[in-house]
């Protein structure tokens, strides 16, 4: 679902992406209303209260929230916000909402955690739940009142951990897709996965990583050989 996902999100995003912007904190409290409901269902599952895990198994809304691909669908738009060329519009649209997206992502992904992690855990899987953690500090962070407390260059490097979570992502989806899904699609989602992730790389290292090393080899040092003036009078 996650595939079919991305081209609308992404289409909402260029028409109404300065509605989001505008209305971030509305947004965030449907996202956690919608979360913590989510999380309530899932203990009341796994305590066998009221429902069962079999009654969240509800087709469509299983998939977008339990299996976590709505949350997936937005942090794949954060992460091509970060790769796509300065300037072009796609770059322009994803980076007025890049932090809107971030935050309802992690919002999103809270019934997807509730759900799985100790299946998770219990198979010996800690991908998710690494990438989960890492993604705390810097949810907590993304908020511009938070943001103002931290120096840049100490937000910039906590930030940079994102690409850890990226990572932690791509395994978690190659392990389960190939483990523990046993379907005949699952080299299909598999490799779909492995390309976004790849394109995703590819963007990164062509449009910044590797532009950022030719401007360090072309930036003139500075002439040292000039003598100060003490060790002009020590000439003399």
């Amino acid at each position: 679902m996650v595939f079919i996902l991305v081209p609308p999100l992404a289409f909402a995003v260029y028409k109404y992406g300065k509605h989001l912007h505008k209305n971030e904190y509305k947004y965030y409290l449907g996202a956690t209303i919608i979360g913590v409901i989510g999380v309530v269902l899932t203990v009341l599952a796994q305590a066998n209260i009221l429902i069962t895990a079999e009654t969240l198994r509800t087709p469509f809304i299983y998939e977008l929230f339990f299996q976590g691909h709505l949350p997936l669908a937005l942090f794949i738009l954060v992460m091509f916000a970060g790769a796509f060329k300065n300037k072009s519009k796609p770059k322009i649209a994803l980076m007025r909402v890049r932090r809107e997206l971030a935050i309802l992502g992690f919002l999103f992904l809270l019934p997807h955690a509730a759900f799985l992690i100790i299946p998770a855990l219990t198979a010996l899987n800690p991908t998710g739940t690494l990438a989960l953690l890492i993604m705390i500090p810097l949810f907590i962070t993304s908020f511009p009142k938070i943001r103002k407390k931290m120096h840049p260059l100490e937000w910039r490097k906590l930030h940079k951990w994102a690409y850890a979570a990226y990572a932690m992502i791509y395994l978690h989806l190659a392990s389960i897709t190939l483990i523990a899904q046993e379907d005949s699609l699952r080299f299909v989602r598999f490799g779909l996965y492995t390309v976004i992730f790849a394109f995703y790389s590819y963007l990164k290292f062509k449009n910044y990583i590797i532009p950022k090393k030719k401007a360090k080899k072309t930036t003139p040092k500075q002439d040292t050989t000039k003598s100060s003036p003490q060790s002009k009078k020590q000439d003399m």
